[in-house]
């Protein structure tokens, strides 16, 4: 009661509760900041990717695949400045991205370049980065991807393309152009910028069309260049298909041959008979007359010398003549055939057989003529094509070598989530044509951390690859497995219903649990894994679906005990 006898009044009171209220969900709103920040550091602790945080060029926070990367403990790359780690040759550079990301010039700033490791060896990455703040202050957040094996193969096919005197051009699906050698930028005088992005029919007199062999992957042709200043050039065109792992079309490569010198000795044998013989005998061309039969009349020594003979005599007196030659005899028959038909073969190719038996790879011209007494002969020009084939094979199998790397993990050599995507769509198709299902399996290390936390980052990683090599052991083609991230891995299974699919997934967590890793680092590490499945078209109609529901099946096993297939419903 009041001095004047009125009740105290109860504001602070009726207000007590709320404030309580207030303060318990600010408590669970910390709580869960706490648990996410947790959660996102595990996170980045897991990554493949090197991670790191940088900031007045210093290295304040590196998780351990960045560790890996440099070749050193995380303290000590935290002890070396920024531009201790990154090459001499590219300091510039990166400083340069470096501060257009904290001026705000650009968000997310991508580039690749060299680093120097704790040996001062030097190893190429690609970079993005992303500005934030570190401590209330700006940093730089990187992610930085080892991109060195790439690197090198990408820089052993530009060699090889650069090396070459010929003309060459890689195009893209639509026939446009991406990529041009010095060689063809000098024969046409155009600078590689200017032709890039063109199609490559602009180039040429599309009346001037001569086709000489066609099959799936391959097609020669000559025609008429036109170079920068307006001369025309007559050409030799290869091009070889290029196809992806499905065996789609992904690109065209181009061999570009200067048939100049060529048509001007063909032209000057059609009009100088009188200096036949002497060009005959000089001519850096392989020449020859023979018989219909193969009986070699006259062969000049450019032929004989690349054909590995000692001399035109020992050419003529081969017993078959002509037809002991060829690699293949029924290449002679085509040949002829085609001869009888036409009267004049131009840049027909040949295998021809030298005399130590190997093989030598020639681009031929053959004219149908009559002696004095009217027999028919053969006359030809032949040209040694075998190094423009062996470079055409090695580009090649760099080109296959790059794509294989793009579409690979780094740590466990599976398949990567690129291809997984890829691969996923074009079961789904293949599936819904054919009515035959497959399955997709989730994997995730159980206790991983634990591993991690015991024998530190570098044997977790080599944990990993093991779990791999043990995947692959048990999976026969077509199916495959893919790392997924961190300490996670996908199965795909082609042709499995749920019951096969199931089984398949059983027997890896059994080869797991019979194995011991680690064993050639001197420990004994037994590891088991979490297992979730889902079956198309059983249990989803599209690729996100089956994903979710394989991701779930495997997220209820871990839930309810771990190490054990789990399936989708």
């Amino acid at each position: 009661m009041t001095a004047s006898g009125k009740p105290a009044s109860n504001t602070a009171m009726d207000e007590l509760p709320k404030k309580i209220r207030d303060l318990e969900n600010a408590l669970r709103t910390a709580r869960k900041a706490a648990a996410l920040a947790a959660g996102l550091r595990g996170i980045i602790e897991r990554a493949n990717d090197a991670i790191l945080v940088i900031q007045e060029n210093a290295v304040p926070f590196a998780n351990p695949s960045a560790a890996e990367l440099f070749g050193c403990a995380a303290h000590e790359l935290a002890s070396r400045s920024f531009d201790q780690i990154v090459h001499p040759e590219e300091l510039q550079l990166v400083m340069e991205r470096s501060t257009e990301c904290l001026n705000g010039d650009a968000l997310a700033v991508g580039c690749t370049f060299k680093i120097l490791d704790r040996g001062g060896e030097s190893r190429w990455v690609e970079m993005r980065s992303e500005v934030f703040a570190w401590q209330d202050r700006p940093a730089i957040l990187c992610f930085l991807k080892d991109v060195t094996s790439r690197r090198l193969v990408e820089e052993n096919y530009r060699r090889i393309m650069n090396a070459t005197s010929e003309g060459f051009v890689l195009l893209d699906r639509k026939q446009n152009i991406t990529e041009v050698n010095p060689a063809l930028a000098a024969l046409t005088g155009f600078e590689p910028q200017e032709l890039v992005g063109k199609r490559i029919d602009q180039l040429y007199d599309h009346g001037q069309v001569e086709f000489y062999s066609a099959s799936r992957d391959h097609l020669s042709f000559e025609t008429v260049f036109t170079a920068r200043n307006g001369r025309p050039i007559s050409m030799i065109c290869n091009r070889n298909t290029l196809r992806d792992e499905a065996g789609e079309v992904s690109g065209y490569m181009v061999f570009l041959t200067d048939l100049t010198e060529l048509k001007g000795t063909q032209e000057e044998l059609r009009r100088a008979e009188l200096r036949y013989h002497n060009m005959y005998r000089n001519a850096v061309q392989g020449m020859f007359q023979s018989r219909l039969s193969g009986e070699l009349l006259r062969v000049n020594p450019a032929y004989a010398r690349f054909l590995g003979y000692a001399s035109v005599d020992e050419m003529l007196r081969l017993r078959a003549g002509a037809s002991e030659l060829y690699f293949d005899p029924a290449e002679r028959q085509r040949m002829l055939k085609a001869l009888k038909r036409k009267g004049f073969l131009a840049n027909f190719e040949v295998t021809l057989r030298r005399k130590d038996g190997k093989p030598v790879w020639v681009l031929a011209n053959y004219r149908l003529n009559r002696d004095e007494a009217g027999e028919p002969l053969i006359e030809g020009i032949m040209v040694d094509n075998t190094k423009q084939k062996r470079l055409e094979e090695a580009l090649r199998r760099e080109h296959r070598k790059l794509r294989k790397l793009s579409l690979l993990d780094n740590l466990t050599g599976l398949f990567n989530t690129r291809y997984l995507y890829q691969a996923l769509d074009e079961l789904i198709s293949a599936s819904r044509d054919s009515t035959i299902p497959f399955s997709l399996i989730f994997m995730d290390m159980d206790n991983f951390k634990s591993v991690v936390d015991t024998h530190g980052h570098l044997n977790g990683s080599q944990a990993l690859r093991e779990v791999a090599r043990t995947i692959k052991s048990v999976l026969k083609k077509p199916s495959f497995g893919i790392a997924y991230g961190g300490d996670e891995f996908v199965l795909v299974l082609p042709g499995f219903d749920k019951a096969k699919a199931k089984a398949k997934a059983e027997a890896i967590r059994q080869k797991m649990r019979r194995t011991t890793y680690l064993r050639e680092f001197g420990l004994a590490v037994r590891l088991q894994a979490s297992f979730g499945l889902a079956t198309f078209p059983e249990d989803a109609s599209d690729r996100t679906g089956l994903l979710s529901l394989a991701d779930k099946a495997m997220f209820r096993v871990k839930q309810t005990g771990k190490g054990v297939v789990g399936t989708a419903f």
